[in-house]
């Protein structure tokens, strides 16, 4: 698991630790983080007091912004202690009737109704792909909506599956299914802003995890991007509306 103090190194202010949306080219991580994160929560079409589940809400970004600016009432979900220390901390001073209920759960174990669901490039790390979707639509009421993030592989690569069969999935789950265009450019452009921040403060982050594992992180960042880049890999958003 990425530490709270590495990922500031080289991670949007707000750490997320998934792609941008740059649309403009002087677009800035910053920016491009908050472009998708609002793009993704105006695709959910939260209504205020909606019950809203991030499924692999990390450091808990798309999650504050669903309670701040749509007045949700938000579950997020992570795996990491890291995370879930960071995410819990940043409802210190929030209204009670404001605050993000933030989980150390994984989706498995989560069984209460939500109205809308957010799962923002956590999908690819699912070793249980098959049960991610009938288990969603289980969650919601049939004008639920669920907005989905994910890298896609046409054929079997690092677990991740191609957008058609998540398309047939979610349909055969009991979703109406739409698709953007590919955003695996926008994914490479985040990941060259990680390997930048990366190499700019190499000495701090050496410091924190190790030559070897900085070094590992920066190969794995510059080959996930030529992956995108190559057409080996891309990515799209997803989007589910029950019936």
């Amino acid at each position: 698991m990425i530490k709270t103090e590495y990922a500031r190194l080289y991670m949007d202010s707000q750490l997320n630790h998934s792609s941008g949306y740059f649309g403009e080219d002087d677009a800035s991580l910053d920016g491009a983080q908050l472009s998708k994160n609002l793009e993704v929560l105006r695709k959910c079409r939260i209504r205020p007091s909606d019950r809203v589940l991030d499924i692999g809400c990390g450091w808990g970004a798309a999650a504050r912004l669903a309670a701040e600016e749509y007045r949700g009432r938000v579950i997020g979900l992570t795996l990491s202690p890291e995370q879930h220390a960071h995410a819990c901390r940043s409802q210190d001073g929030v209204p009670e009737d404001r605050r993000i209920d933030f989980r150390l759960q994984s989706w498995e174990d989560f069984t209460e109704p939500v109205d809308r669901i957010i799962c923002v490039n956590a999908f690819e790390t699912f070793k249980d792909k098959e049960s991610f979707l009938p288990h969603c639509r289980r969650l919601l009421p049939d004008d639920g909506v669920m907005v989905m993030l994910t890298v896609t592989a046409d054929r079997p690569m690092f677990r991740v599956i191609s957008r058609d069969r998540i398309v047939e999935r979610g349909e055969r789950a009991g979703f109406d299914v739409e698709v953007s265009d590919s955003l695996a450019p926008d994914y490479a452009r985040t990941l060259d802003h990680f390997v930048a921040n990366l190499e700019r403060n190499r000495e701090a982050a050496v410091a924190i995890a190790g030559v070897t594992e900085y070094e590992k992180q920066v190969t794995h960042y510059r080959e996930c991007a030529g992956f995108l880049r190559n057409g080996l890999n891309d990515m799209f958003e997803f989007t589910f509306t029950s019936r």
